[in-house]
């Protein structure tokens, strides 16, 4: 099929328009984003200035505390494990998650193990711009949520 250019110029408008035509969702009240023509909220969004997210922490003998790697916290890759932390906290489940990685903890890395008094789930707060721009990571909030003392029989309480 042979276009001519007036044609050729007509189709390239017309087809640039529908790609761009998502934008306007931009300044709308309530955008309403759909397939395949999309204004990418995950990028346009407004985010707040800190993020929290749930992980481990370990507890040793000398006092120091240090977060527990994923690998050690459950099964699969780094968005399935934090999947598997979000859910063991949602269906209040963090005691039974937190024997769990003890577990891992023995069978894995048994030097660790050994070391360790207890674990504790926590929810850490994080400044975004001061962690990637600034390299600052430490946490600005840490909220503890569980904890699980290792070889006692006193277990921590579900606090939210």
């Amino acid at each position: 099929m042979n276009f001519s250019k007036i044609q050729a110029l007509v189709f390239s408008i017309v087809v640039l328009l529908l790609v761009l035509s998502p934008v306007v969702q931009n300044w709308a009240k309530h955008p309403k984003d759909s397939f395949p023509l999309s204004y990418y909220p995950m990028f346009a969004k407004k985010r707040t200035q800190n993020y929290g997210l749930y992980y481990v922490v370990g507890h040793d003998t000398l006092g120091q505390d240090f977060r527990i790697p994923y690998k050690l916290a459950g099964t699969g890759g780094f968005n399935q494990v934090r999947r598997q932390i979000n859910k063991a906290r949602k269906k209040e489940k963090g005691l039974p998650f937190l024997q769990k990685v003890a577990g891992n903890i023995a069978k894995k890395e048994p030097q660790l193990y050994d070391r360790l008094m207890a674990l504790e789930l926590v929810k850490g707060y994080y400044h975004l711009e001061g962690y990637f721009l600034e390299k600052d990571t430490l946490p600005v909030l840490e909220r503890k949520i569980t904890i699980y003392k290792i070889n006692s029989d006193e277990y921590g309480m579900e606090q939210y």
